[in-house]
């Protein structure tokens, strides 16, 4: 299937004394680019987590959410850091003494400090387990948003390179007009100015060669063939599976450097306006194979 790099997805799980919630969102990035919105405390869990997401995903700006909610105290793993705990009283019972006051803790405040808990981060397994699978879930939703997506703009896409094909059969059927038409003009306006200025008879072999150095420089066909050959890659990319985004990104540069230099060789307002027409759709396809994984 052709992904998006735009998707989104989410999935729960509630078992007996805890729950979760995921929810991935990810936009279109030159390269994989994941963000993390987890607790703290699962840091460590976040390497494994990657790989599965990279397993599935090569390009884009990925933000994953987890919100984790556990109702059962015998699943947390907290303990109290009775070192450090100790350590305050000591010192606050020294300072006491030093002051030459009384000191009577508030148990209830030591409570309250963060750095007297530990808490582990090693998951249990019945935990970690559920998140995994939890995640691949999501991550399964997440695919159908980007498969949906892809399917979508590549059917865009492909509509669209009908419509420059089409233009570049129309500008291949001006192309030799266009030149017999500027030829027999030049050589008119040539010798009717020689007529004007009393040069006499125009030499016809200088005239023929100069003519044909200028329908040389008028000549577009070269850019046409690879014009219809770049069009036809990108058919056969829209065909196949996998990562097409950059591959189709640098076909559309190339026509547009084509396409380019076929406008200014012409010399022809029609032709031109075709030019014109051709950038126009290029820029919608490459809106699109931009978003495209």
């Amino acid at each position: 299937m052709i992904k998006s790099m735009t998707g989104y997805g989410r999935a729960n799980i509630n078992k007996d004394g805890w729950s979760a919630a995921w929810e991935i969102k990810s936009v279109n990035c030159k390269f994989l680019d994941i963000k993390w919105r987890t607790p703290q405390s699962l840091l460590a869990q976040q390497t494994k987590w990657e790989k599965m997401i990279r397993s599935r995903a090569a390009r884009g700006r990925v933000e994953i959410w987890l919100s984790l909610r556990i109702q059962d105290s015998e699943l947390v793993s907290l303990s109290l850091d009775k070192a450090i705990a100790s350590r305050m009283l000591r010192e606050l019972n020294s300072l006491a003494e030093q002051e030459k006051t009384s000191f009577e803790p508030d148990i209830n405040r030591l409570l309250n400090l963060s750095a007297v808990w530990k808490e582990d981060s090693e998951l249990p397994e019945e935990i970690s387990a559920g998140l995994a699978k939890a995640l691949e879930d999501c991550l399964g939703d997440w695919d159908s948003s980007r498969d949906n997506e892809g399917g979508k703009m590549a059917a865009d896409i492909a509509s669209r390179l009908k419509n420059l094909r089409d233009i570049v059969e129309r500008l291949g059927d001006m192309a030799g007009e266009n030149v017999r038409t500027r030829f027999s003009a030049l050589k008119s306006r040539v010798e009717k100015t020689m007529h004007q200025i009393g040069l006499g008879e125009v030499d016809e072999n200088r005239l023929h060669q100069e003519l044909a150095i200028m329908s040389d420089r008028l000549d577009v066909s070269e850019e046409l063939t690879r014009l219809d050959s770049h069009l036809q890659e990108m058919d056969r990319l829209l065909a196949a599976d996998g990562e097409i985004g950059r591959k189709l990104d640098f076909l559309l540069q190339e026509c547009f450097r084509e396409i380019t230099t076929c406008g200014n060789k012409c010399q022809n307002s029609s032709m031109s306006r075709l030019a014109v027409d051709f950038k126009a759709e290029l820029e919608k396809c490459r809106e699109q194979a931009q978003n495209l994984e």
